[in-house]
């Protein structure tokens, strides 16, 4: 008996690796070479990333399979159909990828082929800008996929197979479509916190001042979040409270100096946040202030610094850091050095040189963490474009429109003599960037920049015109060639003046936060009003077929 179901055991194990083998027999497979990068040399990242995104758009499950990388090793890129021929012939694949892309400023021309055994090329060729160039290769590999492979319709059968579910975190955000198979949805655990109508927004009253700065942190030891605005000269901290902001304190920090920025730091280590509060005087003297809140008020935490003061996370640890870069009159206002600073023995000091890179100054740069090589995000002082650098501070790429919206300014003139716009009745203006928010939000390892757009008709036409009645909060993610769109909320009426993530009203659900200053008109600016709004976020990772807790309600 038991010799019998040996031999029986044994059959079936025979038919299964013959059936294995017949599968794998079935399917055929390619190869993608580098491609050969003709244009500037901090674009050469280009030769593996297009061979990486058609391969994922190639791979056919059961039907076309991409050889293992190292039957790969040492082909380059073939110059002509009779390398083609030779390099598939060394890859082992039944089909061989190859092609070149030629750089022109930001735009840029593919030319794809594919060479099979019998000595067939099919070439493929477009031209795009090096922003649309996702879409340019999605549509390319679609076409391969169908006149080449001979698939069957490849968007059909993918959105058959499977959803790839995205987040959309708030229904006040509009997720952009990457992909064809993409489905949207609200994770229904989520607790939405706020009062009005659609309960997806969180709105305070309106203060009678118009702030420049905002940020959102513990000051006051409590493990709750205060509500700090920053105007020209004073400094105020409230409490959320069911939707109205609730005055703690305020101080007048000078009047000498027109404040310019407010940062959040624990920077000695105590769990409360201590406020760095940075300005500068109608000579061009900069002046950074320190507090910290005692006994309901904001004291003075350590000696103020000659320097302007900015707080950005900075590799390897990505720990947000101090970091200073001092002034001069005239000229280009910011000196070249940005230095890393530290709290010692009570006072604050520079302690190193933090490397930047060109055009780079404390306020407009972001490190930004990638699996293929960290990057560094940069807003163009002449610009205010995004510019992606990699670590070693090779520009890559650059977006088409600018971003920022910051109204404000200060004197800053880095012409050349004689160059330039007129400067006598109007001064050059650096306006400094609101702080770039980077956060892997639905925890895929894949870091999100934030970043304001702003929208004004005037601005169109008057470069110098900083009043925006209108903003959107971009979410910008590196997709292997450049900066593309994931989500960005509704337009927000009102000039966005700062943004980050933060709990805002201390209900443990982290919220977008957003200062804005109304706009009532052309010739209203002395009415405008300051507004705090949160979009609360669905950052869950739970399964979005899950049902909603029946046992919640708003008064819980």
């Amino acid at each position: 008996m038991q010799s019998v179901m040996r031999t029986v055991v044994l059959t079936v194990l025979m038919l299964m690796l013959s059936m294995s083998v017949a599968f794998a027999e079935g399917a055929k497979t390619f190869g993608i070479v580098p491609f050969t990068v003709n244009g500037p040399k901090t674009f050469t990242y280009l030769e593996r990333a297009i061979p990486q995104m058609l391969s994922s758009r190639l791979f056919w499950k059961d039907h076309f399979i991409p050889v293992d990388a190292t039957a790969l090793d040492g082909i380059a890129a073939p110059a002509n159909t009779a390398d083609a021929q030779k390099a598939l012939s060394a890859s082992g694949a039944d089909y061989l990828v190859y092609g070149s892309v030629n750089l022109i400023g930001d735009q840029a021309s593919l030319d794809v082929r594919v060479a099979d055994k019998d000595g067939n090329v099919w070439p493929r060729s477009a031209s795009s800008s090096l922003n649309d160039m996702i879409p340019t290769l999605q549509n390319i590999a679609g076409a391969i996929n169908t006149e080449v492979f001979d698939r069957p319709d490849a968007r059909a059968q993918a959105v058959a197979d499977a959803k790839q579910r995205v987040n959309q975190m708030n229904p006040a955000i509009t997720v952009n479509q990457t992909s064809a198979n993409q489905e949207v949805y609200l994770n229904p655990q989520f607790r939405y916190a706020g009062a009005n109508e659609s309960n997806t927004r969180l709105r305070s009253n309106a203060l009678r001042f118009a702030a420049h700065g905002m940020v959102v942190a513990d000051i006051t030891g409590d493990k709750k979040n205060e509500v700090v605005l920053l105007d020209k000269h004073n400094v105020r901290v409230y409490n959320f409270d069911k939707n109205t902001l609730v005055p703690v304190t305020e101080k007048k920090v000078s009047s000498r100096y027109d404040m310019l920025t407010v940062r959040a730091l624990d920077i000695d280590r105590d769990g409360v946040n201590e406020l760095i509060i940075s300005g500068m005087d109608k000579d061009q003297a900069a002046t950074t202030y320190f507090y910290t809140m005692k006994g309901g008020q904001l004291v003075e935490f350590a000696p103020n610094v000659k320097m302007l003061v900015n707080v950005v996370p900075l590799p390897p640890n990505y720990l947000p850091t101090m970091i200073g870069q001092k002034t001069r009159k005239g000229g280009s206002v910011l000196t070249p050095k940005v230095e890393e600073l530290a709290y010692v023995n009570g006072e604050v000091v520079p302690s190193r040189r933090v490397a930047v890179p060109k055009k780079a100054n404390l306020y407009n740069f972001a490190w930004v963490p990638d699996e293929e090589g960290d990057k560094v995000v940069v807003l163009l002082p002449d610009s205010e474009k995004l510019a992606v650098f990699n670590s070693k501070f090779d520009r890559m790429v650059a977006t088409d429109v600018p971003y920022s919206g910051s109204t404000i300014s200060i004197e800053n003139d880095d012409t050349m003599p004689g160059l330039g716009k007129d400067k006598l009745l109007i001064p050059a203006k650096y306006y400094i960037p609101m702080p770039f928010v980077v956060e892997d939000l639905d925890h895929n390892g894949k870091y999100e920049v934030l970043v304001n757009k702003p929208i004004s008709v005037a601005a169109q036409f008057f470069d110098r015109y900083r009043f925006f009645p209108q903003g959107e909060i971009h979410s910008l993610q590196w997709d292997g060639v450049g900066l593309g769109l994931q989500w960005k909320t509704r337009r927000i009426k009102g000039g966005v003046m700062a943004y980050q993530i933060a709990d805002l009203n201390n209900d443990g659900i982290m919220d977008l936060v957003v200062g804005i200053n109304t706009h009532p008109g052309a010739t209203g600016f002395e009415a405008r009003k300051t507004m705090v709004l949160g979009y609360p976020l669905d950052l869950g990772k739970v399964d979005p077929s899950t049902a909603a807790d029946k046992g919640y309600s708003e008064e819980q």
